[in-house]
């Protein structure tokens, strides 16, 4: 009769705490990459109103349509520079992420190779116990003859 593997409740939450950091980690890069598009989209947005005033610009502008204009780039530049930083906030998060799948993914095969290990001997434990069963069976059949015969 096999033993069952005694770490198994172990193995069961290592397995649990796997699927959960991965899941987590799929969310963390969800969240970087959503706060990598957002920089980019301002960038752009940046970028178009900076062509189009130099568009209008070529035609001449008032002072205060410059300064107008200077505030809100002002204010782009801001909201990029707050964007820029969650950005590197949202990639240490998946760093942290990455770190915590991979000791859980380390932890889980420990467990699944002490598993594997256990699963292992209680197989050779079941074919030595058979071939003892076996022989045992084959000196009473032997015995037996020699005691008939004589």
């Amino acid at each position: 009769m096999t033993k069952p593997f005694p770490l198994q409740t172990l193995l069961d939450l290592a397995q649990e705490g796997s699927n959960a950091a991965a899941v987590q980690l799929g969310v963390v890069n969800g969240h970087d990459r959503d706060m990598q598009q957002r920089l980019q989209l301002l960038l752009e947005y940046r970028s178009e109103y900076t062509a189009r005033l130099a568009r209008v610009a070529q035609t001449g502008m008032h002072s205060v349509g410059w300064r107008n204009f200077r505030e809100f780039i002002d204010k782009i530049d801001a909201a990029i520079e707050q964007q820029r930083e969650l950005v590197a906030a949202a990639r240490r998060e998946v760093e942290t992420g990455r770190v915590h799948w991979h000791t859980q993914q380390r932890r889980l095969k420990s467990f699944d190779t002490l598993s594997q290990r256990h699963r292992s001997a209680e197989r050779k434990s079941e074919a030595r116990q058979e071939q003892k069963e076996q022989d045992d069976f084959a000196l009473k059949g032997f015995l037996s003859q020699r005691m008939m015969m004589g």
